[in-house]
């Protein structure tokens, strides 16, 4: 009733969340910097007009802006990590080490100033992180197929033993 999930289904959920994710940082991204270059030319058309004042308040939201865009562009490398590597192990199929891998790139993620202000930004975070968490919980240690080797004085009984039973069998 209470299946666990496997991790190659848990990583494609991660894989999907980081994409989502990274899809609304891009689309933040492009409509940040369309009003930073509607603001920049409005900047020239007061400069142009020679009202200083209202270019120099454009300019320190121009700055402003690429500040933001500049958190936005680290975030958006971040994510393309996390991509990567999930992408990976999906190929690959191999989880052990994916864990590892993304739980320092997901708290350098946590660190960036702006994925704290944005509430969606922290949600989906906290969505990945989730889906990583699930990964950890499903991966367990492999089992060992190495296999210890018996003594030799177990070696030579198992061996007497076993002549005895075929002298026993040929036998008449």
């Amino acid at each position: 009733m209470f299946k666990r999930k496997e991790p190659l289904r848990r990583a494609f959920e991660a894989l999907y969340t980081t994409r989502l994710f990274r899809d609304r940082v891009s689309r933040l991204y492009n409509r940040l910097e369309e009003r930073r270059n509607e603001l920049k030319n409005r900047m020239v058309m007061f400069e142009l007009r020679g009202e200083t004042y209202l270019a120099k308040r454009y300019a320190e939201e121009i700055a402003k802006l690429d500040s933001l865009l500049k958190n936005l562009a680290a975030i958006q490398l971040v994510l393309e990590k996390i991509d990567t590597a999930l992408q990976h192990a999906i190929v690959v199929r191999e989880f052990s080490t994916l864990v590892e891998e993304l739980k320092p790139i997901l708290q350098e993620l946590s660190e960036l100033p702006l994925i704290r202000s944005i509430p969606d930004m922290g949600l989906l975070l906290a969505d990945l992180e989730e889906s990583v968490r699930e990964l950890a919980e499903l991966q367990t240690a492999p089992p060992s197929l190495t296999t210890s080797s018996p003594s030799t004085s177990e070696i030579k009984t198992i061996l007497e033993e076993a002549r005895e039973v075929l002298r026993k069998k040929l036998e008449p």
